[in-house]
């Protein structure tokens, strides 16, 4: 898996990409708009994250040999679905679990991105 993690991570972007357009496109049309807040994050903690994610371990390869890439993946990947879910939870039924739950998944791997990253931008400043 850490060899293709990078296009991992961009093909897991592009499913919430088509999801978050899917719902704002859904929810225009039934004039609707009480999950904004979901396709709001959909499209950035499953799009954006993800997508900047790959981004960068396509332009740092070294990334990959991190000790810390599989539990950063694992982080992002189950967090966003968690996150994801408990938010209307959360907002319609007064059950913030999931969502916090979700968030700290997210946030903590988040924190292994920006360690993993800064460790490799003091070894070198040059990608690839």
């Amino acid at each position: 898996m850490k060899a293709h993690i990078d296009s991992i991570f961009l093909i897991i972007a592009f499913l919430y990409f088509v999801a978050g357009m899917g719902l704002g496109i859904g929810m225009g049309i039934a004039e609707d708009f009480a999950y904004a807040h979901l396709h709001a994050h959909i499209n950035l903690v499953g799009f954006v994250a993800h997508a900047l994610y790959g981004i960068t371990h396509r332009l740092w390869p070294a990334l990959r040999d991190s000790f810390l890439s599989t539990p950063q993946f694992l982080l992002a990947v189950c967090g966003a679905p968690v996150f994801l879910i408990g938010l209307p939870l959360a907002q319609f039924h007064g059950q913030p679990a999931l969502a916090i739950i979700g968030s700290l998944l997210l946030l903590a791997s988040a924190i292994l991105f920006l360690v993993m990253f800064a460790t490799k931008l003091m070894r070198s400043t040059s990608p690839v």
